[in-house]
Order: C-alpha cells, then structure tokens, then sequence
C-alpha cells in the first residue's frame, strides 16, 4: 500500500468536497446555526449549565439533525457517484490498489466533515469566550469530540450504503432513510418496542446503546451534567450498573465499534467487487 497514493486520492476527494455547494451550504448552515445557538443559549436559562456547557447542551440537538445527515449522506454518495459517471474505472485503471482508493476516499471525506463541525463549534467556543468564558470547557471539548466521532461512524455506515448502491440516487435515499431511522424513529422506536415487548430496563439500555446517536446523546450530557437523572430510568441504571467513568468508557468504545465494524466490511466489500460491478 502506497501511502503518496492514499494522500492523492485524500486531497482530490477533500477538493471536490469544499467544492461542492451542497457541502459548502451546509458547513456555512451549521456554523450560522451554532452562532444564533450561542446567542439563544446566552440569554436563556438552563437548569445546571452555565458558558461552555450551556452552549454545548444547546449544540447537542443541533449535532444530532445535521452530523448525521452530511455523514451518512456524503459517505453514500463517495463510490456510488464516480462508479455512476464512470470515473471509478478510469480512477482504477491507474497504478492504484482498491485498498488505496477506498482509504484514500474515507479519509478525504471525513476531514472536510470533521473540518465543518469544528468550525462550529469553535466559532461558538470563541463566542462563549469574549463573552467572559465560564462553565465545564472539558465538557463543552468532549461533545465536540463526540461529534466527530458520530461522523466517522455514520460516515462509515454511509461508504457501506455506497459500495452496494450502482447508482448516487438510490444511495442518498438509503442513506436519508437510515437518517429517519437513527435520528427521528431512535427514541420513538425504543419507546414502542419496550412497550409492546414489555422490555425490562436491561434491554431497553442495549437497544440505546446500539443506536450511534443515542450513544452521542447520552455521552455527551453524562458529561455535561452531574445530575444522571437527567437521562432517565435508563440513564440511572447505567450509572449505577457501570459507575460515571466507566460509562463514558463504555460510549465511546461502542461509537468505535461503529466506525471500525462498519468501514471493515465496507473495505472488504468493495474490494472483492468484480471490474463489470465497478
């Protein structure tokens, strides 16, 4: 493996992202976002939080409608798009390996997603700053950190959508509907199922934890927040079962999980594809 073929194959894809208007409007959108949320949280009063942690508890709902959806969306559309207008062949036939590409490509598209989160949340870290700082700025760093680390792992679902779907269409719409199912039917399809299964507090937290936005959520307020009653029965159950720090633990190894798992079988995937499925 090449690594002057991976940084190639990662500058022209970081390329086409920031020249893409969609991926532009969307970072400016999210930066904006961030800025009127800081202003909002500013003048607002929030049980518990105070500067920096009111400001990324105000984040969290803001992270969880447009990570997701640039993630999924930009990861299902990175092969599907180039193996449609033919450019993945001819990509290909040059003195790269598959592995080279697939590598080359994630990298390329995770930086320009990791660059418009940080941009958010460091335009509102400066706000919260010159208007006088205050508050968990550990906590305020960690949901960020968490941000990132929901991208990677739904940006990884996204390459899975991608290396399956011929075409960029049918891929943007397994990736928004995977995007209704993580984000908008995640507490909705908890509640119904523990409801109808009569499921006992144990499995209701295995079903939170196996959804990557749920596991964001729950991190980043155990953080934000020494009140753990503030997640629920669920929540207390876990911060009981595991303690504090092992929970945080716990999160984040299962959001590991959900990038490495996903991107393994996505590279494994896309390399035994045959040339006519290119």
């Amino acid at each position: 493996m090449d690594i002057n073929n991976i940084l190639l194959i990662t500058g022209k894809d970081m390329r086409e992202s920031l020249k893409n208007r969609w991926f532009v409007l969307y970072t400016v959108s999210f930066a904006v976002l961030a800025m009127l949320i800081l202003m909002a949280a500013s003048g607002a009063e929030i049980a518990g939080f105070s500067g920096y942690g009111r400001t990324a508890a105000s984040l969290i709902n803001l992270v969880l409608l447009f990570v997701p959806l640039i993630a999924l969306v930009t990861g299902a559309i990175s092969i599907s798009s180039e193996r449609e207008n033919g450019t993945l062949q001819y990509l290909l036939s040059q003195p790269v390996t598959k592995s080279e590409v697939f590598i080359g490509k994630f990298i390329g598209v995770l930086i320009p997603v990791w660059f418009s989160i940080s941009l958010g949340f460091g335009l509102a870290g400066i706000g919260v700053a010159l208007k006088g700082g205050g508050g968990n700025v550990w906590a305020y760093i960690f949901t960020a950190f968490m941000s990132g680390l929901l991208a990677a792992a739904l940006l990884s679902v996204g390459f899975v959508v991608s290396v399956y779907s011929g075409k960029a269409s049918k891929a943007i719409g397994i990736a928004v509907f995977l995007w209704l199912v993580f984000i908008i039917l995640g507490d909705l399809g908890i509640m119904g199922t523990a409801a109808v299964m009569d499921l006992g507090i144990e499995q209701v937290f295995v079903l939170a934890v196996l959804n990557p936005a749920e596991v964001f959520k729950i991190a980043s307020v155990l953080v934000l927040s020494p009140r753990f009653e503030i997640l629920g029965p669920v929540g207390v159950y876990a911060v009981r079962t595991f303690g504090r720090e092992g929970m945080i633990f716990l999160l984040i190894s299962i959001m590991a999980a959900w990038i490495v798992v996903p991107f393994i079988f996505a590279y494994l995937s896309f390399g035994v594809l045959r040339r006519e499925e290119l």
